[in-house]
């Protein structure tokens, strides 16, 4: 009779301390008016914000270096893509190199969440008002949804190319996992 009264006793212990336990509170960030959200990393801030081109914008930020960006616009003309994925890749990098100065860019099909895309990865050079120049290691998806272009960003930035990569390259689960938590309807 004891083994079974230890027994019984061992398990209200354990399925009390199951129960003691909660979940890890998982941040969610959404706006109803446009039909974004996403679950920005721990220890991130976030904010709406102005972009270049963009209808609406937010940003997830883990200092001055780690950013975090998406941004909805309508379809934009200087971007075809089209249901030819090389050809649309061909376009992306065409579009990166000219208009946002990227160095070197690369495109392959991905996504962000569970909307289809083309997935970029670039280097930028950024002059400072102090005539300093650092460099921006860029994941850059653009994703066609229901009429409007989305474009997640996540970029890290450094003295130099190595820098950036290292500081992007720590940081690549949290990026990675705001990134596929972007859902758009």
């Amino acid at each position: 009779m004891r083994p079974l009264a230890l027994t019984a006793c061992l398990a209200a212990c354990l399925l009390l301390a199951a129960c003691a336990q909660e979940p890890p509170e998982r941040r969610s960030y959404r706006n109803d008016a446009v039909g974004l959200r996403f679950h920005p990393a721990k220890g991130w801030t976030v904010a709406e914000t102005t972009e270049d081109g963009c209808t609406f914008a937010v940003e997830a930020s883990n200092g001055p270096d780690l950013r975090f960006v998406i941004c909805l616009s309508p379809p934009r003309t200087d971007i075809l893509l089209t249901q030819n994925a090389f050809v649309s890749c061909e376009n992306v990098k065409q579009y990166v190199a000219e208009s946002l100065k990227g160095i070197k860019p690369t495109c392959m099909r991905g996504g962000a969440g569970d909307h289809f895309g083309y997935d970029t990865l670039y280097a930028r050079l950024l002059r400072g008002g102090d005539g300093k120049v650092r460099v921006q290691f860029v994941n850059h998806v653009f994703a066609p949804v229901k009429g409007r272009l989305l474009q997640v960003m996540a970029y890290a930035v450094a003295d130099d190319d190595k820098q950036a990569h290292a500081l992007f390259d720590a940081n690549r689960a949290a990026l990675f996992a705001m990134m596929q938590s972007v859902r758009l309807r």
